[in-house]
């Protein structure tokens, strides 16, 4: 993930040409949904694509996010979303700030049911529930999520073929 204090001089407040975008935390509505780019946000919306930025970079596709930070006063703990390609007019390329934990199969995209089923399965009330129990903290770090007992990818799959067609879930 890009480290944004460390690449300073490769972002910029808005996409350009040369650039590509920079997903963080703000992007991502509380339904799930990615809302890019967002002039309103203080963060950067996108990076320069270059020598210096190219190692940090993932293919395009389908991706599922969670929040590594949520406030006391959200409903969930852990907060996922899914990054659809679709919404970056055929960019082959995306970055993803530090403060993203991101699923991905060999440093690329997942299937979309997939990435679907497992947004929802992390949305899920269980889920929050149950990660409460071993965590008191507000911070989801990737090893508490490898640690996590998920359904088979086949349910999963399942369970995002049933949200792709139920649109925005409650």
């Amino acid at each position: 993930p890009v480290v944004d204090f460390r690449l300073q001089k490769h972002l910029r407040n808005m996409p350009e040409p040369g650039t590509i975008p920079l997903l963080y935390p703000g992007h991502f509505s509380s339904s799930g949904t990615t809302i890019w780019p967002q002039p309103e946000m203080k963060k950067p919306n996108a990076i320069q694509r270059n020598s210096e930025t190219e190692k940090w970079l993932y293919p395009s596709g389908f991706y599922c996010v969670v929040r590594r930070f949520s406030s006391k006063e959200e409903r969930h703990r852990v907060v996922a979303g899914v990054v659809d390609p679709n919404l970056f007019n055929g960019v082959d390329v995306l970055a993803f700030e530090n403060h993203l934990n991101l699923f991905h199969e060999n440093k690329n995209g997942l299937p979309q049911a997939l990435a679907h089923g497992l947004a929802t399965f992390l949305n899920s009330t269980i889920v929050d529930e149950n990660f409460r129990r071993f965590s008191g903290h507000t911070q989801v770090n990737a090893t508490d999520l490898k640690q996590m007992k998920y359904p088979s990818r086949k349910n999963l799959i399942e369970l995002g073929e049933w949200a792709i067609k139920q649109g925005e879930l409650t």
